[in-house]
């Protein structure tokens, strides 16, 4: 399956959510940026992704406050190589589908993508 392909039903599946759905719409009214953490959950698990925003108060101060996780999507990657392109990819359609101001910020680790 193509990367657009998999984000757009990964997207499709989060509006489907009952809580997800909820904390995105909100998220997404409120203006909060939107963090993309690319993760792992131990040595040999593929990686997941989290969707989810800083505190917008303490965000605003360009700080980094209190993260609020919106969604969870096991098994999107393999290795920590794979973050930049595949979180670009889903930067692009969430940005495009919700018409966020900005994009979405990517972090690998919880650690802000360098680049």
């Amino acid at each position: 399956m193509e990367v657009d392909q998999f984000f757009s039903l990964v997207l499709d599946k989060i509006e489907a959510h009952p809580r997800y759905s909820v904390l995105m719409k909100n998220a997404v009214a409120a203006q909060e940026r939107l963090i993309l953490n690319y993760h792992t959950h131990g040595a040999g698990q593929p990686y997941c992704v989290s969707v989810g925003v800083y505190d917008g108060a303490i965000a605003l101060l360009e700080l980094r406050g209190e993260y609020r996780e919106i969604a969870h999507i096991r098994g999107v990657g393999k290795e920590a190589s794979d973050c930049e392109p595949l979180m670009s990819a889903f930067a692009a359609l969430l940005r495009e589908r919700y018409q966020l101001r900005q994009a979405p910020e990517i972090e690998l680790d919880g650690r802000p993508l360098a680049g």
